[in-house]
């Protein structure tokens, strides 16, 4: 079993050989007490067996937002037992000819706003006449738009249960405008057409696969995570369900069996969190027993976590040790159907 973090021992176990028998009995029994009440606590605190630090079963319990749903057909669906893909292997050494690198948790500059049936309804204008928004966005002055050049803004209308996400968005002077995005209801998991986008390349939902504070204040990551891999790692034309489209960068190395986007990958079973912290864990767990899409791409693999509603930041050094994890240490899940971009 490998550990997540390289376990140092620090007990020193020489004992003098004149040390009394009952002395060393008693220390041994206090040893085992103390390592009893350890997991005891663990398990109760983190809901897994941290004495093996695989992830326990898992019942198909929904995540809820702020009492909505959050596609319990994909991302809910529970996948500790599901079959790797025959191929696994080989995807996962043609991600690794373009991505040597260790995953990281991107934290501090995605929120989500929150609407309510009160919330005017604003048209987005298009940046581009081939990503059109046929409904209006709930917004107002305020909401939160990511401090970075993608510009991800999501909003949760929660009277009823509605989710609007956009990329490169703009709100000036009471006009709302993004390059593209997508709209879902939260109850059931909608694909896009194919060759679609959403606020992600990959036209999967970009809050759905976002670990939020209420998941961890709730004990359990209770759905899929969103992966964004390295640039040119994943294949540049092929997608499979449930996601629509893809970035259309090319694949810069050499294997002929490359990674789809919207294939979904699990955490293999033998990494042992138990040296994080419990936000990590839970991480760690929710990759085992839920998995991660392949969503999007960028400078490195990166996995996504929301701010406060209210915009403060709380993983600050909370993640650390999820660094020490690369995409070796995954599976690749039986694919369905892989598709490609219209004309490609």
């Amino acid at each position: 079993m490998r550990p997540l973090i390289p376990f140092r021992r620090t007990l020193d176990n020489s004992y003098a050989v004149e040390r009394k028998r009952v002395f060393n009995a008693l220390r041994w029994i206090a040893i085992a007490a103390l390592v009893g009440s350890c997991i005891y606590l663990g398990v109760r605190l983190l809901g897994q067996r941290s004495d093996l630090g695989v992830a326990a079963p898992v019942s198909n319990i929904a995540a809820s937002y702020h009492g909505c749903p959050v596609f319990p057909n994909v991302y809910g669906k529970v996948v500790t037992d599901a079959p790797a893909d025959p191929n696994s292997a080989a995807y996962i050494a043609s991600v690794q000819q373009v991505d040597r690198g260790t995953f990281v948790a991107s934290t501090g500059n995605q929120q989500v706003n929150l609407a309510t049936s009160a919330t005017p309804q604003l048209t987005v204008m298009p940046e581009v006449h081939y990503h059109q928004f046929p409904v209006p966005y709930p917004w107002q002055l305020g909401y939160w738009i990511k401090p970075l050049s993608d510009a991800h803004a999501m909003v949760v209308q929660t009277s009823s249960c509605h989710l609007y996400e956009s990329y490169r968005t703009k709100y000036f002077a009471g006009v709302l405008s993004a390059y593209s995005g997508a709209n879902w209801d939260m109850s059931k998991w909608k694909r896009l057409p194919a060759g679609e986008p959403s606020a992600m390349a990959s036209g999967l939902s970009l809050f759905a696969g976002m670990v939020q504070p209420e998941d961890i204040a709730g004990g359990c990551i209770c759905h899929a995570l969103n992966w964004s891999a390295v640039a040119n790692s994943l294949a540049q034309y092929a997608f499979v369900y449930p996601a629509s489209a893809t970035d259309q960068l090319a694949y810069q190395g050499n294997a002929t069996s490359q990674l789809p986007y919207g294939a979904r990958i699990r955490l293999n079973a033998d990494v042992n969190p138990s040296r994080c912290t419990p936000e990590a864990q839970m991480v760690v767990t929710a990759l085992k027993n839920y998995g991660a899409f392949a969503a999007d791409t960028g400078g490195q693999d990166a996995l996504y976590f929301a701010n406060n509603t209210t915009g403060g930041n709380p993983w600050s050094g909370r993640l650390r040790c999820l660094s020490a994890l690369t995409i070796a240490d995954f599976v690749v899940l039986k694919l369905p159907k892989i598709e490609r971009i219209p004309e490609h």
